[in-house]
């Protein structure tokens, strides 16, 4: 496997690696509400994964076998299904971050 591969990977590891300093930095409880997240995420993410699916399936939408790992699940790569869980929750708290910061703005 070459360096590409792990293209889609690395921008979801950037995407986390970049949002989770907002944890301590906030004092997010996000984290530590697991159930919440999982929810949130499975709400999110399942009606886009279901379309991803579809479009897949459909010929509308692809992946480029380059720039992706070569596991697949019912012909998504494990990056895609992982977009779904990631995404979501870089969004939550980057979503929290944001309502601390303006709660403390407000206070001043």
């Amino acid at each position: 496997m070459s360096l590409p591969h792990w293209a889609y990977v690395a921008m979801l590891a950037f995407c986390l690696v970049g949002t989770l300093p907002l944890v301590p930095a906030f004092r997010l409880s996000v984290l530590r509400q697991p159930r919440r997240l999982a929810l949130t995420v499975v709400l999110a993410g399942t009606p886009f994964l279901v379309w991803d699916l579809y479009a897949t399936h459909a010929d509308h939408w692809w992946f480029d076998a380059d720039q992706t790992l070569p596991p697949r699940v019912a012909g998504l790569p494990l990056e895609e299904i992982g977009f779904f869980v990631v995404i979501p929750v870089v969004s939550v708290l980057t979503f929290e971050a944001v309502k601390v910061a303006r709660r403390r703005g407000a206070a001043r």
